[in-house]
């Protein structure tokens, strides 16, 4: 028989055994037990906050975790079988992390069976798959004791979130109380209904929630906390169940854009922080979501005149100074290293932080692959005594602070005088320690009553019946009722508190106001469901819950996060750029030179002919200033053409690099092996 034939025949026959054995190990459970998770974020192995949450399972009282997949190929589309067996794997990571804490039942609610029945009873969605009204599953329900958490529907665009879903329902129903968080902001978060809406008529199309609100009402206690408070209780951390809360206060405390704050609310922010809450802060220098909302109220005729106009820039400046930290709040972020693209142009205020920009160091941002911050602001440190501040995002070096206007050029690519500082500019920021009074004196003066009129008199008229005061939330005081319109200074009270109560005084800044909104950190995929583009809300629920005493579920959560910027050609880009961009600025200024010329050129204007006359130097001159502007014009468009070809240049050879990479690594090896058999074959 031919050597070369019997040689062939064998590798067939080992290819066939191969592919056999891989679609058993494949097509069941057998290959469990011998996994290798070789994606760069080990996507498919437990995090090690899972497994916290895992081991503080009582032995005593497992969780059961029903799996219900149809398996009727009638009913059951092919991507939903496939995401099942991944589905099923995960959950036997759970069930071997357990060591018999964790029960694994998996069910087949196929049509007209005893299990869809249980499939309906335990709340797991039914999708209609033909005309017939049969129906396919594909949920979860977990359970310990008469606690149940259901994920009723299990997306496949959304597997990167299963395990963090998995591992907070397990938190869940293994009786954990819930904390209790406060949100205070000029921005219409909460919803209808919330204190940032008075102005909602009952007439008026009713606002959801922000995604963030929804998340935490999941697992919190949440606080609608109104602008103009005056006091904001500290939750008691010994009682861990949530009975009340006039008797719970805050454990953390939410701050967004708190434009024109009361000095009497920023009291109330020091001596929340003084007395040991945490208190998570949001500012801004323009916040384009706030520009929104005010729009749609100028709009709406039902909304104008009696909805407030949100002030765009927000701060904290008095408790900032007493905290060591500097912000401008006239001062936008233009950062040419980590810009993001924003209607089909890159925008040097839109950036989109990579993990080099994000503290690996920090548990916060460890995982995080990114972060999205539109118009932000920066900060600046001083060493302040007793004070420990961290920065766990910061801008690229090729970035630079500029005034609004200034930015507003950058986004047209006008900029004209950009000059980067070669630093990173702190973006987030936490402070830690023991903190101090901003108001050493005690509480503010009480703000003067405003005083009404300032137009011609009218007739007087019965004051209306004042109606009831609405019931502030318990646990947080009412806002200061207006006062004598001499304002008088309000000496020390006996709570009042100068230093923090202890070392253990936490602050975390950030900012941009804008980024924690639905439309700048989610996008809805094809079958309705919800995906994070980016780590904005994972970072903020994950500062929540450590912050209110837990902590496991921050790297579970990060993980959702899967967007993955192109950093090496952003770099490149920006390279190109800053290569063309002294030439662009020259004709960018002579541009202007001529247009302005242009316009300060003007004829007279004859009554009689009812033209406008222009002598002919004048003319000369405009002829000639328009010849300049469309030979300018050409140049600029001449230099664009050149920049974009280095830009297509460098794209080209990244992606020769990665296409003919792997084929010349395999040439290499199959040389390497060939040399060495032939070198082998010659000792013989």
């Amino acid at each position: 028989m031919n050597k070369q034939f019997v040689t062939t025949a064998t590798a067939l026959v080992v290819i066939a055994i191969v592919v056999v054995i891989n679609f058993i190990v494949g097509g069941s459970s057998i290959g469990n037990f011998l996994r290798f998770d070789l994606t760069q974020d080990k996507l498919y192995t437990l995090s090690q906050g899972t497994r916290n949450i895992i081991d503080r399972l009582d032995t005593d009282k497992p969780v059961t975790v029903r799996l219900y997949s149809s398996t009727d190929d009638r009913v059951m589309p092919p991507i939903l079988r496939n995401y099942s067996r991944s589905i099923e794997d995960l959950l036997n990571e759970f069930r071997k992390a357990g060591n018999g804490r964790v029960i694994v039942e998996k069910l087949a609610p196929n049509p007209n069976t005893d299990e869809e029945d249980k499939a309906t009873a335990d709340e797991i969605q039914g999708v209609p798959a033909n005309n017939d009204g049969d129906k396919f599953y594909l949920g979860i329900a977990i359970e310990c004791l008469d606690q149940k958490e259901v994920l009723p529907f299990l997306n496949p665009q959304e597997e990167t979130k299963l395990e963090y879903n998995l591992a907070r329902s397990i938190q869940k129903v293994s009786g954990r109380g819930k904390p209790v968080v406060g949100i205070m902001s000029t921005l219409p978060m909460m919803g209808s209904g919330g204190n940032t809406m008075p102005f909602q008529q009952p007439q008026q199309q009713q606002q959801p929630a922000w995604v963030l609100v929804q998340q935490l009402k999941m697992d919190y206690e949440v606080v609608d906390v109104p602008m103009g408070t005056t006091k904001v209780k500290v939750r008691d951390r010994a009682k861990n169940k949530f009975t009340s809360l006039d008797e719970s206060g805050v454990d953390v405390l939410v701050v967004v854009h708190p434009a024109n704050i009361e000095d009497s609310t920023v009291y109330a922010l020091d001596q929340f922080v003084l007395n040991g809450g945490k208190l998570i802060a949001f500012v801004d220098p323009k916040s384009v979501v706030a520009e929104h909302f005010s729009q749609q109220q100028m709009q709406n005729p039902m909304m104008r005149g009696q909805a407030p106009m949100i002030n765009p820039q927000s701060d904290l400046k008095k408790l900032f100074t007493a905290w060591g930290v500097g912000h401008d709040a006239d001062q936008l972020v233009v950062d040419m290293g980590y810009r993001a693209n924003m209607g089909g142009r890159q925008n040097p205020t839109a950036l989109m932080l990579n993990p080099k920009a994000l503290n690996r160091d920090e548990r916060l941002t460890k995982d995080l692959n990114s972060l999205f911050m539109l118009t932000t602001g920066s900060f600046s440190i001083s060493k302040t005594e007793g004070i420990e501040a961290t920065v766990l995002a910061s801008s690229s070096e090729v970035s630079q602070a500029v005034a609004s206007a200034e930015a507003e050029k950058a986004n047209r690519g006008e900029l004209r005088d950009f000059s980067p500082g070669g630093r990173n500019l702190p973006l987030v920021v936490r402070l830690t320690g023991k903190f101090k009074t901003a108001f050493p004196d005690g509480a503010p003066a009480k703000p003067a009553a405003p005083k009404e009129g300032g137009g011609p008199q009218e007739e007087a008229k019965p004051a209306p019946a004042a109606p009831a005061a609405p019931t502030p939330p318990p646990g947080i005081a009412a806002p200061a009722a207006p006062a004598p319109a001499t304002p008088a200074p309000v000496a020390p009270s006996g709570d009042h508190l100068k230093e923090s109560k202890n070392n253990e005084g936490l602050v975390l800044l950030f900012g941009d106001a804008d980024m924690i909104y639905d439309g700048l950190c989610l996008e809805r995929d094809p079958f309705g469901g919800i995906r994070e583009t980016n780590g904005n809300l994972s970072m903020l629920l994950g500062a929540i819950e450590l912050y209110s005493g837990g902590g496991d579920l921050i790297s579970v959560r990060n993980r959702a996060s899967t967007t993955r910027p192109f950093t090496t050609m952003e770099k490149k880009k920006a390279a190109v750029e800053e290569q063309f961009r002294p030439q662009m600025s020259k004709l960018t200024g002579e541009l202007e030179e001529a247009t302005r010329e242009l316009s300060n050129l003007r004829g007279k204007f004859d009554k009689k002919t009812q033209r406008v006359i222009i002598d002919p130097a004048s003319q000369d001159k405009i002829n000639n200033w328009q010849g300049k502007q469309v030979e300018i014009q050409k140049e600029i468009g001449n230099i664009k053409k050149q920049q974009r070809k280095a830009i297509d240049w460098e794209e080209m050879k990244i992606k020769l690099f990665n296409i003919f990479l792997m084929p010349l690594v395999v040439v290499a090896i199959g040389l390497i092996l060939a040399l060495n058999r032939r070198v082998a074959t010659a000792a013989k």
